[in-house]
């Protein structure tokens, strides 16, 4: 396990945070003596819009993903979904 001070990790940033993910953890040391540890968070392959499309890929345009990212109704995002799935997105709902 790598240990650095306060002052060196803030000046290789990118270095610290390599480290961390080859040895899954790194130290950092403050001046008063305090030590802190930076672990790397296992990625995550789960679209952002998992929760409302169920984890299907869904054929929704930019626009209406923009509304869910939004997040301008859920209930709203759920119509979207479901006539997305069925391969008919209605022209009126991509124009809003």
């Amino acid at each position: 396990m790598k240990r650095y001070t306060y002052s060196a990790a803030r000046q290789r940033l990118a270095e610290v945070l390599e480290a961390a993910t080859r040895e899954g953890e790194v130290q950092i040391r403050r001046q008063d003596g305090r030590m802190y540890a930076v672990t790397p968070v296992a990625a995550s392959v789960q679209s952002p819009f998992a929760s409302v499309t169920g984890g299907r890929v869904s054929r929704l345009t930019s626009k209406e993903l923009l509304h869910l990212a939004r997040g301008e109704g859920r209930a709203r995002g759920q119509r979207l979904l479901g006539s997305a799935r069925s391969g008919r997105v209605a022209r009126a709902k991509r124009r809003t």
